[in-house]
């Protein structure tokens, strides 16, 4: 039996561990009401647990990745569930707001050790030519979870309290490290030297240009999304559920747009693939100003979002592993850390539009956010300009890693 085919059934565990992870970053803010009110706090402090929890992740995705780059991935991977699994517990037990983001930096942490292991994990199992496609069933997991997982959630806290929320994310942590243990072969990467050549890689002029590509893109989308609901509140009318089915329309063509881009990415290469999707993007955000009034015209807009937006991060993760698979797991690490670090950026400065934009300020979001999309272009053109003509570029390791050991256990 092929590799390929032997690994293909431990994808979806690789997913469902990213569906957890990806409903428990998505879920705080359908919950926050529910958590002032429990706590007795405001909204302002409260949703510091959003930000707490983004900006962990982007500060310890890459240290973590750095750290545990040459430990064999399965135990990486149910470290970090477990981890996971304890931090909600600890939020659904909080007794203050401090508790609640001390337990949320626990939880970030967990979360960014598994995302990147995970991606790194199905790679290195997957054929190079189906590389593409493996990395894209893991992000469908993230994709799922706006579409499944986050609306759940937030019912689920509405209806029995914001803590069963978090103890339902426990018991999913729980169910993975089980899942994960009992069912992913052993994955080792190829052996580096050391820390120092791990770290080797982060220098390269490429990776530079690839994750400020992602921070780039990112912040822009979520100058947007994170203010969504005044956004489109032309076309809902205020309107909670009307918002929830343009939200569901996000969703689910953005677990299409995961699996599109994976399939592209292994079809056409990572770099037109990123290209195409980046300016469908920045397309999306220049003419949300002429969509967001009409409820006809919102979906379209909500639809064509969701694939582009999901469609960058299969060739993102696949330009990085191919520049030196031995790093995989730092490299990855450090796309994730600018996805998330441009979640917190996007809402910061969306806030300040928002503030000082004054009556235009809702259309100056997308406006903005179009321009930050098209500079991602252009740092995109740069790496790909780099990686042609760079001299190191010889020197690189090869584009197709040495096999991954696989041992049931």
């Amino acid at each position: 039996m092929s590799r390929t085919r032997a690994v293909l059934p431990v994808l979806p565990v690789l997913a469902v561990g990213a569906f957890a992870i990806g409903t428990d970053t998505f879920v705080v803010a359908g919950v926050l009401p529910e958590v002032v009110d429990g706590l007795k706090s405001n909204l302002a402090d409260v949703g510091w647990v959003s930000t707490v929890f983004a900006l962990t992740y982007a500060v310890l995705a890459p240290v973590l990745g750095a750290l545990t780059g040459r430990v064999e991935r399965r135990t990486v991977l149910v470290i970090s569930l477990v981890v996971f699994a304890l931090g909600n517990a600890a939020s659904a037990l909080a007794p203050s707001l401090g508790w609640l983001l001390a337990a949320r930096v626990a939880t970030a942490a967990g979360a960014a050790l598994y995302i990147p292991a995970a991606s790194a994990s199905a790679a290195a199992l997957s054929a190079p030519e189906r590389r593409g496609r493996a990395m894209a069933v893991v992000l469908g997991g993230l994709s799922a979870a706006t579409v499944a997982g986050v609306p759940f959630g937030t019912w689920l806290a509405a209806d029995l309290g914001w803590r069963s929320t978090f103890w339902l994310l426990a018991g999913l942590g729980v169910v993975c490290a089980a899942a994960v243990a009992g069912g992913l072969p052993e994955v080792r990467l190829p052996a580096s030297p050391g820390l120092a050549a791990r770290l080797a890689p982060v220098r390269d002029t490429r990776v530079l240009f690839t994750v400020l590509t992602t921070l780039l893109f990112m912040t822009g989308g979520y100058l947007v999304l994170t203010y969504i609901g005044a956004v489109l509140a032309p076309a809902t009318d205020g309107n909670g559920t009307t918002l929830a089915l343009l939200l569901l329309v996000f969703g689910v063509l953005a677990v299409g747009g995961t699996v599109l881009g994976g399939r592209a990415t292994d079809r056409f290469g990572a770099t037109p693939v990123l290209l195409v999707s980046v300016a469908g993007l920045a397309v999306v955000l220049a003419t949300l100003p002429l969509t967001r009034d009409g409820l006809a015209t919102a979906v379209l807009a909500m639809g064509a979002w969701g694939i582009t937006a999901m469609a960058t991060q299969p060739p993102q993760q696949h330009r990085l592993f191919a520049i030196a698979p031995t790093s995989g797991p730092l490299l990855l690490s450090l796309n994730s850390s600018a996805t998330f670090a441009g979640i917190s950026l996007g809402g910061f400065i969306g806030g300040r539009v928002i503030a000082h934009g004054g009556a235009h300020g809702l259309d100056r979001l997308g406006q903005l956010g179009a321009v930050l999309a098209v500079l991602a272009l252009g740092t995109a053109l740069i790496g790909v300009r780099v990686k042609a003509a760079g001299p190191a570029a010889g020197r690189q390791a090869p584009a197709t890693p040495a096999p991954a050991t696989g041992k049931s256990g």
